[in-house]
């Protein structure tokens, strides 16, 4: 059994991850009120986020495109495409229970599902909060104007009538333009792999275990390549200009509560405390909960606590570490 929590802070510049459509030629960040503690009391603003269904949008298409480089086929049709909004296995293959989901395709497993058309579900085992700006630094955002312009074979820039009639458009140049923001934010992910490849309805119906660990391995690994920035909307103009400056991972053999989000300013403190807690009250072993840090602050939070921890200097070496103690548990 493996339980995997992931905290921490990543530095993110020039974003434009999650939008809320357009108003004419403007486009809108996703915005929500953020309330902060503050000296005699609490503070509220509205500042960019980003949702964690973004996050776990695209940790599917990671996990997917892992899998699938493995040469795994256990993958409907619909998750191989990036298409993840319900499941329709049981009108298309007659799937009838959940365990049969589950043997079909890992997405399935791992980020839950809902078939209206036979009303069978699975809760995610796999949760993400919002990416919300920290606690001691407000994120800014303001609009790019951004344009496109036409031109006709000759070169010259087309008339409005020639315009319309080469290109189906009203003006030879239209002007756009889309927030983005930058700040400082912080995150959280909770992973229960001890139920990869087993089902919820009926708990004797599981997956062999070396499916499992595949399934639960790409989980794990698809969190590099979101951590590395590749998560939001409007990629290929905005891709997150993304550093992770603090990063807890933990995994655990038993049970263990959701790390702190990264939104606190005492965050790595309080985590630290969680396992401390776990700890002495024999909810868990020392040899059973695994602690990999990145950062001056998580180091020292759990040094204070008499926690050890190792020590990384990347996320991505982080979650390697917790790859590997996370495949052996399983």
């Amino acid at each position: 059994m493996v339980y995997i929590r992931v905290t921490g802070r990543s530095l993110v510049n020039i974003h434009s991850a999650n939008a809320e459509g357009a108003v004419g030629n403007y486009m809108a960040l996703s915005k929500m009120f953020i309330v902060r503690r503050a000296e005699g009391g609490y503070d509220i603003s509205e500042e960019p986020v980003i949702s964690g269904n973004m996050i776990k949008h695209w940790h599917v298409i990671a996990t997917v495109e892992t899998l699938k480089s493995w040469g795994y086929e256990s993958l409907c049709s619909e998750c191989k495409r990036h298409v993840m909004f319900r499941s329709v296995l049981g009108r298309r293959v007659g799937c009838k229970d959940e365990f049969d989901y589950l043997q079909r395709c890992a997405i399935e497993d791992l980020h839950g599902f809902l078939d209206t058309h036979t009303n069978i579900r699975r809760e995610s085992i796999i949760k993400f909060a919002f990416m919300i700006p920290i606690e001691e630094l407000r994120a800014e955002y303001t609009s790019i104007t951004h344009n496109r312009v036409v031109t006709m074979p000759q070169g010259n820039v087309p008339t409005r009538d020639e315009a319309r009639e080469f290109y189906g458009v009203e003006e030879a140049m239209g002007v756009m333009k889309r927030e983005h923001a930058s700040g400082l934010y912080g995150f959280l992910c909770s992973m229960d792999l001890a139920f990869v490849g087993i089902s919820q309805a009926n708990p004797e119906k599981k997956l062999s275990l070396d499916e499992r660990k595949i399934r639960a391995k790409a989980a794990t690994a698809a969190l590099i390549e979101l951590l590395s920035g590749h998560f939001g909307a409007a990629q290929a103009r905005a891709l997150p200009i993304i550093k992770v400056t603090e990063l807890v991972c933990i995994a655990s053999k038993k049970p263990i509560p959701n790390a702190v989000h990264g939104f606190y300013k005492d965050y790595a403190e309080e985590t630290a405390n969680v396992i401390k807690v776990t700890l002495s009250q024999s909810l868990a072993m020392p040899n059973e909960i695994k602690v990999v840090v990145v950062g001056e602050k998580p180091t020292m939070a759990f040094k204070k606590e008499g926690i050890e921890a190792e020590e990384a200097k990347t996320a991505s070496e982080a979650i390697a570490k917790i790859m590997e103690v996370s495949d052996k548990w399983l």
